[in-house]
């Protein structure tokens, strides 16, 4: 693991290295991890933080398999929702052919972004709140064909989490953990804020990379103003939501974003994710290989992203911020990674900030899943 954590913030892979990071993989009882560098840069008179077991950190798109898919699971396991179902039988979307199984798969035509803190707002000067948010995706004209292909979606998993609160009693959040947090025991997990125990880890410098996104069009078309928003952060985000239509829109607490979590708490999550496909977790086997097995596009299952390599087949998601975790049924093992690589650049201004060119997540992720299966291999013995 030392080695992994190394090449993270080293020199040999693209882009800028993240200031910290740590990896860590469970198997067997037993974990083993490594980390390296700091949680937080330093600053005048402000000693750095260094990254380390209890660091909590912003999940960001980890959110839409450990929140949103974890408690659709439930949920299906249970006989409350079918995958199949139309997901206007629970909420306003912008085709009523649409069926949750489309939304979890990115097959939905849905646009993969859009600054909804620009454009929700039910009237002008309002302030906008998940409910205006969601009737805005609901009605937002789609991008692309419906089922013609994979487009990743964030408004799609805005979607899926509005159906977790009408189906799990009204609040995302609450919803979540009564569905996954309190029966995974993800006791260091939730949503807009850390839990308090452990250093925090920075993310980016404010909201530059969605206000860069907004003025230049790429890497999605969208049509706002970004100079008509009042509310851009410039401060270095700590126990921040990173993400900006969840900190803005949802109030920390959205479907594609808003979970703070821990190196233990995500390898718990892909330990019982494991198990439950080896017909031992909190959710039946047939429901966890429903909602594992790859469906139209092979590294896409119903939410959960899904890596084949030496390892076999690793089964879990990316974050925005550095982050990953997955399963390891072959190995009957789970592996997580944080690092805070949206934290490269934490002097200078947002404008310099988003140009900065961060290390990418995947790039990272495929290093770790080697890392991970030689440990493991190893562990394993002949």
């Amino acid at each position: 693991m030392a080695d992994a954590v190394a090449a993270l913030v080293g020199d040999t892979l693209e882009g800028a290295p993240p200031p910290g990071a740590l990896v860590a993989v469970a198997a067997g009882g037993t974990i083993a991890y490594a980390s390296t560098g700091h949680a937080r840069s330093g600053a005048a008179g402000v000693p750095p933080v260094p990254m380390e077991w209890a660091t909590r950190t912003d999940a960001g798109s980890v959110s839409k398999v450990m929140g949103t898919t974890a408690a659709l699971m439930t949920l299906t396991d249970t006989g409350r929702i079918s995958v199949d179902d139309r997901a206007a039988r629970y909420l306003p979307v912008p085709d009523p052919e649409i069926r949750l199984r489309d939304l979890l798969e990115h097959r939905a035509g849905l646009w993969e972004w859009w600054p909804l803190y620009l454009s929700a707002a039910p009237a002008a000067g309002a302030p906008v709140d998940a409910s205006a948010a969601l009737a805005f995706v609901g009605r937002l004209p789609q991008r692309h064909r419906p089922g013609a292909a994979r487009h990743y979606s964030d408004l799609g998993f805005m979607l899926l989490g509005g159906v977790v609160a009408r189906v799990g009693g009204g609040r995302l959040d609450r919803a979540v953990g009564e569905l996954v947090l309190a029966p995974y025991g993800l006791a260091q997990t939730g949503y807009a804020a850390p839990i308090p125990g452990g250093p925090v880890a920075a993310s980016s410098h404010g909201d530059g990379i969605e206000r860069r996104m907004i003025t230049t069009g790429e890497p999605y078309p969208v049509t706002a103003d970004a100079d008509a928003f009042a509310g851009w952060r410039r401060h270095v985000l700590v126990g921040e939501v990173n993400d900006g239509n969840a900190f803005h829109a949802f109030d920390g607490v959205a479907g594609h974003a808003g979970l703070f979590t821990t190196a233990a708490d995500l390898l718990r999550f892909g330990s019982v994710l494991s198990d439950s496909l080896h017909g031992r977790g909190p959710v039946r086997r047939a429901t966890a290989e429903l909602f594992a097995t790859p469906g139209a596009d092979p590294g896409q299952a119903l939410g959960l992203r899904v890596w084949d390599g030496p390892w076999g087949r690793a089964i879990g998601h990316t974050g925005f911020p550095g982050v990953a975790v997955a399963a390891l049924p072959g190995h009957g093992a789970a592996v997580a990674m944080v690092t805070n690589r949206l934290h490269a650049a934490p002097t200078g201004s947002p404008e310099s900030a988003q140009r900065t060119a961060f290390r990418p997540t995947d790039t990272m992720w495929q290093l770790v899943l080697s890392a991970a299966d030689r440990h493991l291999t190893e562990r394993e013995g002949p």
